[in-house]
């Protein structure tokens, strides 16, 4: 459980500050002066849309696919142990399992989002979309799709792995965490643009509290340990499937 919460807290903390800061970002990629009065090469409510629309798709896409592919518990799986009914009851049909094509894990779905919204993430740190906000959709795009896909993945993952007598409370500690990672980073983010913007000095960007930060030394250091943040994310996730003690172990079809 401790786990996931883990990764869930390291995927949507760097998801919701970017939500968060939207605009602020948008606003580094062009220095003022390069722009005439009233124009706009992109906008923020342009982004916040395409995160909602990617994050929305990615959350259907993801549900009803994981519907179809994922693996499931073996029918009449209570007959397995050696004090089963089934040692009494012959007139049982055999234990079978009718054959199944192409499975796919709810983990590789989760953690191959996942590191989608990590490249979005190394897209912006790279300085790829700098004095191109054209480009901006793709940070847009990947992040939200990331993004939704976390949300959606979860509380399925909660309920398969825990059962949905105690769903409440575990989905319930793994929703609180983006809470305070959107806290955390949202510090981290606004520390470095501040540094970035006391130290940079551009003509136009303004004086005292109101001097504003642009270029990329205002985002990407903290962009580059969010891409960072994530891949931690999706290896505990896949320690906690796959490592010792995990729940591909203890024969959890998740």
């Amino acid at each position: 459980m401790w786990w996931l919460a883990a990764g869930f807290f390291l995927v949507t903390g760097p998801g919701e500050a970017f939500i968060n800061n939207l605009g602020t970002i948008i606003d580094t990629l062009y220095p003022p002066v390069s722009l005439p009065e009233g124009s706009q090469h992109t906008t923020a409510a342009t982004h916040v849309s395409i995160v909602a629309i990617m994050s929305t798709v990615a959350r259907i896409l993801t549900g009803t696919l994981t519907d179809i592919l994922a693996p499931t518990t073996p029918p009449h799986q209570h007959r397995r142990g050696p004090n089963s009914i089934a040692n009494s009851m012959a007139s049982l049909p055999p234990l079978t399992e009718p054959k199944r094509g192409l499975q796919i894990s709810r983990i590789t779905f989760l953690i191959a989002f996942c590191i989608l919204m990590s490249i979005g993430q190394l897209i912006l740190a790279s300085g790829f979309v700098q004095g191109h906000g054209d480009r901006f959709w793709l940070v847009s795009a990947f992040i939200g799709a990331g993004y939704g896909a976390a949300f959606s993945l979860t509380p399925i993952i909660v309920s398969v792995i825990w059962g949905v007598e105690n769903f409440g409370t575990n989905w319930g500690i793994c929703a609180t965490v983006p809470a305070f990672g959107a806290t955390v980073w949202g510090l981290i983010y606004s520390g470095v643009y501040q540094y970035a913007a006391e130290h940079d000095t551009l003509e136009g960007a303004g004086d005292g509290q109101d001097r504003l930060c642009y270029g990329t030394s205002c985002y990407a250091p903290t962009f580059w340990a969010m891409a960072v943040c994530v891949w931690v994310a999706c290896g505990l996730w896949f320690y906690a499937w796959r490592g010792p003690g995990g729940w591909s172990r203890r024969g959890v079809a998740v």
